[in-house]
């Protein structure tokens, strides 16, 4: 099967250029003619030379549609970017006779028909990162104009990312739903040792246990017996202080092997908490030495 050949680069007049014989490819003409008058002819339409005046067109058979809409002359409209008024990018507003730049190729008829399906098959094929489509829009605002994308489609776009977003996040289970839960259900409250009678002492409250100090005794002068060695701790952070949190946790591990998870999470959050108050330093840095003592290294 023989490739196609590049002949050369022309401007060719629309008089000149047929439509692909059985095109079946339906495009959106009128999305395709607003970026035309918006960001010109960017791309070159592929098309077929097999002798004499006619080109038979490969690829882009709707940028000529859309050129051929436009028509001679001038179409009078302008684009307006910014507090700038731009004449269009097809005729520039003034007198003009409908060229269409093309890649002139010479190819089989069967090469010909392969171009044109997989021309028009290709941008079907694939999926979209949607967080990264929303960033790339984001910085336009609301001047969408020549991209192909309506208010509407930006968003539907908004609301599949939050969506995603939202179903990436780990559940809490310390929400709202959970605490109810945990008021409906109190665990038993642990039992404390008998404290020895004294003046000084302080009430129990009615129903509960004492208050538990810092240093681990009561008011009534016990000491707190817990039923669980550990206890749950939830720590909420912006997006990027929690994946400075996540690295942190990471690079700990490679620097304490032998360390449990709750020490080496320990150590990573004592180093988050010097990276953050670096931030608010008037020189904007932390060194390396402040990070290992806040992780409890001794060097």
């Amino acid at each position: 099967m023989d490739p196609a050949t590049y002949v050369r680069t022309a401007g060719v007049p629309l008089a000149q250029l047929r439509p692909f014989p059985g095109n079946a490819k339906r495009g959106n003409v009128g999305a395709i003619l607003e970026s035309l008058c918006r960001n010109g002819q960017y791309r070159s339409v592929v098309a077929r030379e097999t002798g004499g005046d006619l080109l038979t067109a490969l690829a882009g058979n709707h940028t000529v549609q859309a050129i051929a809409a436009h028509g001679p002359g001038d179409c009078g409209m302008t684009v307006q970017v910014g507090d700038e008024e731009r004449p269009c990018g097809l005729c520039s507003n003034a007198p003009w006779e409908p060229v269409v730049r093309c890649e002139v190729v010479q190819c089989s008829d069967d090469t010909a028909r392969r171009i044109n399906l997989v021309d028009n098959r290709a941008a079907e094929l694939g999926d979209w990162d949607e967080q990264a489509l929303a960033e790339l829009i984001a910085p336009l605002h609301d001047d969408l104009g020549g991209t192909g994308y309506s208010e509407a489609d930006v968003d539907d776009l908004v609301r599949a990312v939050t969506a995603a977003v939202e179903e990436d996040e780990p559940e809490d289970p310390y929400d709202d739903e959970h605490q109810d839960q945990a008021v409906a259900e109190p665990p038993p409250t642990p039992a404390l040792a008998p404290a020895a009678p004294s003046s000084s002492a302080a009430p129990v409250p009615p129903g509960g246990a004492p208050p538990v100090f810092r240093d681990g005794t009561t008011s009534s002068g016990g000491t707190a017996q817990f039923s669980h060695e550990r206890v749950p701790m939830v720590l909420h952070y912006e997006t990027p202080d929690r994946d400075e949190a996540a690295r942190l946790v990471t690079a700990a591990r490679e620097v304490f092997p032998g360390e449990e998870a709750p020490t080496i999470v320990l150590r990573s959050l004592r180093t988050l908490v010097a990276v953050l108050d670096s931030r608010h330093a008037h020189d904007g840095v932390v060194t390396v030495s402040a990070l290992l003592r806040a992780a409890g290294v001794e060097r």
